[in-house]
């Protein structure tokens, strides 16, 4: 399950750089663009002291890494 939120990421990653480097989606692009510098900001503000967290918790890496994106994801998610 939490394996899932990080194939979510990825998927969300790909579309905004789908939006913000084909020339269909011009329109689109500044939403790409915002989605990435947020989600660069948040992975590094919130994303890494919930990953050591959950790792001083003993929760193997990928586990604690499933849930810091979880994590940053679902505070992205709330903005939206």
């Amino acid at each position: 399950m939490k394996s899932g939120i990080l194939v979510l990421a990825m998927l969300a990653n790909l579309v905004a750089f789908l939006c913000v480097l084909h020339p269909w989606f011009e329109n689109w692009a500044g939403h790409g663009i915002v989605f990435l510098i947020l989600e660069a900001i948040f992975l590094t503000f919130i994303g890494v002291p919930v990953f050591v967290h959950h790792l001083r918790k003993g929760l193997p890496p990928r586990q604690a890494l499933a849930a810091s994106l979880d994590s940053v994801m679902n505070l992205l998610s709330g903005w939206v």
